[in-house]
């Protein structure tokens, strides 16, 4: 029964830590999580067209950001680079007096798929965007079916949208060599989009750049599973077993008793 108590408290343990390293866990993530929420702030303004109370936002989001001991937080010069260049294009975008409302949305919405990138460290915001990504795909192959040369240009016009939008996100969420991958397929493809019969090609390509945008939403989603939460899954699994097989072999020792005394 001792051992089995023991079991029990050391379960509750590793569920419900301490209060002081909650509190600091808090501590650190507080600030992330006003910047997103700021980006997300900022994001919903611009579409609603109030670009001046916009401005003033990313006026107080970046003396908060500034304000950040990035080297205790363990950010990278690139992450930083990435998140300062989506900020940068964003105010420009905000402040611009000939900007589309189109474009407005687009740069602000790199801007906040960046700081989520950053903040974030599950499932990112820009997971999201697999089912656009995907859809574009589907339409350039069959524009290239079909031979329709201006339907292929438009379409893949609006996956380079699509792309440029997430890519400040990638820069911070996926290891270099696969986004040097990325890049690479990406430019390729839109040097194929000015050769004349080259649809073979295209169409070979394209399924290439499928398979690996399926990789590297897959990869970030399993990196993006919690892994406190498989710890204390695994953890608790475990104390189950073993009290279990406390149990059992308790009782195997009680039967074998009960035979020794019998005979």
């Amino acid at each position: 029964m001792r051992y089995f108590v023991i079991v029990i408290v050391g379960v509750f343990l590793l569920c419900f830590p301490s209060n002081s390293y909650a509190d600091h866990h808090e501590t650190m993530n507080h600030t992330w999580k006003e910047l997103n929420h700021r980006s997300d702030q900022i994001l919903q303004l611009v579409k609603q067209e109030k670009y001046e109370e916009a401005k003033q936002l990313l006026e107080f989001f970046s003396k908060s950001f500034m304000e950040m001991d990035f080297q205790q937080q363990g950010i990278t010069m690139t992450a930083l680079r990435t998140v300062t260049l989506a900020f940068e294009q964003a105010e420009a975008a905000v402040t611009s007096a000939d900007e589309s409302t189109n474009e407005r949305i687009y740069k602000v919405t790199s801007f906040r798929l960046a700081v989520d990138a950053l903040s974030s460290e599950h499932h990112p915001l820009w997971l999201h965007s697999e089912k656009s990504i995907n859809q574009t795909f589907t339409t350039m192959k069959a524009a290239v079916q079909d031979n329709d040369r201006q339907a292929f240009a438009h379409r893949l016009n609006e996956f380079l949208r699509h792309y440029q939008v997430i890519r400040p996100a990638l820069l911070i969420d996926i290891e270099p060599q696969q986004l040097q991958r990325i890049e690479s397929q990406v430019t390729y493809l839109e040097r194929l989009s000015k050769e004349n019969n080259a649809n073979e090609k295209v169409t070979m390509h394209l399924d290439l750049m499928v398979s690996e945008f399926a990789d590297l939403y897959e990869r970030v989603k399993e990196d993006s599973a919690d892994p406190s939460l498989l710890w204390v899954m695994f953890t608790i699994g475990g104390m189950i077993v073993f009290s279990l097989s406390y149990v059992g072999y308790r009782k195997y020792k009680a039967e074998k008793g009960k035979v020794r005394l019998k005979e």
